[in-house]
């Protein structure tokens, strides 16, 4: 399995309007495209879906553009993901069992469902305030962000 592009630059998107709008004005797609290499019009694309979750918010005018819909705390990685990508979904038989003539009988659908949960568990447990910070720690061999904690 594999995060699409659309999910990755979902995600770089939040995260540099996260540390570029600290100062509470407007970051221009143009100014992110910069600092990320992902094309003007990819982020354009982007941003429709990441306003229509309540994620970002955008600001018309000469100085306008993008900024954070709720404090980066309140952010989770998933609901970045889902937005740019839909539900996160391993195979369709998790979501929709209907759409499989195997799987009431699916010896492989349980481990499925549990990679699944898992993935969704792991993106719902991040913020993008855990990215932003940049505190990573090393779990087995892997730097993962620590969760912020209240």
């Amino acid at each position: 399995m594999k995060l699409s592009t659309r999910g990755r630059y979902a995600l770089r998107l939040m995260l540099d309007i996260a540390r570029s709008g600290k100062d509470g004005r407007p970051v221009s797609l143009t100014s992110v495209t910069g600092r990320t290499d992902i094309s003007r019009g990819y982020l354009e694309q982007l941003a429709l879906p990441l306003r229509n979750a309540n994620l970002l918010k955008a600001v018309s005018g000469r100085y306008g553009g993008y900024m954070l819909a709720k404090p980066a705390t309140e952010i989770t990685l998933g609901r970045i993901i889902e937005a740019a990508i839909g539900p996160i979904n391993l195979v369709e038989c998790v979501a929709r069992p209907d759409d499989c003539m195997r799987s009431e009988g699916c010896e492989c659908r349980m481990v499925y469902q549990l990679i699944n949960r898992r993935i969704t568990e792991v993106l719902d447990e991040y913020t993008l305030a855990d990215l932003e910070g940049g505190a990573l720690t090393v779990l087995g061999g892997v730097e993962a962000p620590q969760p912020a904690r209240e």
